[in-house]
């Protein structure tokens, strides 16, 4: 059931709220960075309701959504907040569409711009945990909303059951995902296969010099520069006391229940294109890692930079 909440919110609340996360620093001209007091009204745009400016120095004009992924974009302000909350909640695209009173496409394409740029500034520091868990996901992930014309080249069937490790070359593109004990923070990034190069570069990057590594036996985790310990679940060992003080502390079961978080979060889409999945991953692990929405995360998702 849709609910008409586009129509209940206050314009001017709205685009005051857009004005502090799109541009915590305040609004500047975006040619020549002067200030929003360096410039005079000129008029309101007839769609998307927003006073647009005039530079003083450089005479550019620019308005509240200039510099960010919402330029050009004719959107009321209640519209983008709507738009923003759906895409960062995880919500279907052509639900918030029905909402806000936009096509379907129109919407999926600056969802899309978000992703981009969600996984541009997803983080790349270590965490900084002194024990940490790294597992991997197989999410199954065709090539949703494209005609196969060649006999050759069948879509995959809905149940992609095939056996082994996946690949995003058999519709099965991994997830790997670090998990910090001690913060609750993750590291999810969608990797092609998981090979030993992959697998040692991720635990690498997203975890500290000295930092505990629990893994399962997959044999990619081999080698890896970092105390490790490993629970088989091959032999259905799930977690083991290796210290001897009654608490089983080698195990991989914090991760397990993130795929389930992640599960989840992309249940709703019933169904992703393996070449937009690194996106929404982006947006699954700031979800995950943000217990509210913050301005820094908001301006840097949308901005063009």
């Amino acid at each position: 059931m849709d609910f008409p909440i586009v129509d209940l919110l206050d314009e001017e609340l709205s685009a005051q709220w857009l004005m502090k996360h799109f541009h915590p620093e305040g609004l500047k001209c975006p040619h020549c960075q002067a200030s929003v007091q360096e410039a005079r009204k000129c008029r309101t745009t007839q769609t998307s309701r927003l006073m647009v400016y005039r530079c003083h120095y450089c005479h550019g004009i620019y308005n509240l959504y200039s510099g960010t992924i919402f330029a050009h974009k004719q959107l009321r302000p209640s519209q983008a907040v709507l738009l923003l909350r759906g895409v960062c909640k995880g919500e279907p695209s052509a639900a918030i569409a029905r909402e806000i009173g936009l096509s379907r496409q129109t919407l999926l394409s600056i969802r899309r711009e978000l992703h981009e740029r969600a996984v541009k500034i997803q983080p790349g520091t270590p965490l900084e945990d002194t024990v940490t868990e790294t597992d991997e996901m197989f999410q199954n992930a065709g090539e949703k909303g494209e005609k196969h014309l060649d006999e050759h080249d069948p879509p995959r069937c809905r149940a992609n059951k095939k056996r082994g490790h996946g690949t995003y070359d058999n519709d099965r593109p991994p997830i790997v995902g670090t998990f910090g004990r001690d913060s609750g923070q993750v590291r999810l990034r969608m990797v092609n296969h998981t090979d030993k190069e992959t697998l040692h570069k991720h635990v690498h990057k997203f975890t500290g010099d000295s930092a505990q590594v629990m893994t399962d036996e997959w044999r990619g985790y081999r080698h890896i520069l970092r105390p490790h310990a490993t629970v088989c679940h091959g032999k259905k060992e799930w977690a083991r006391d290796d210290d001897g003080d009654g608490i089983r502390e080698v195990h991989t079961n914090s991760t397990e229940g993130l795929w389930t978080s992640v599960r989840n979060f992309l249940r709703p889409f019933r169904g992703v294109h393996k070449k937009y999945l690194k996106g929404y991953v982006a947006i699954c692990e700031f979800y995950i890692n943000l217990r509210g929405l913050t301005t820094s995360f908001l301006s840097q998702l949308v901005a063009c930079t």
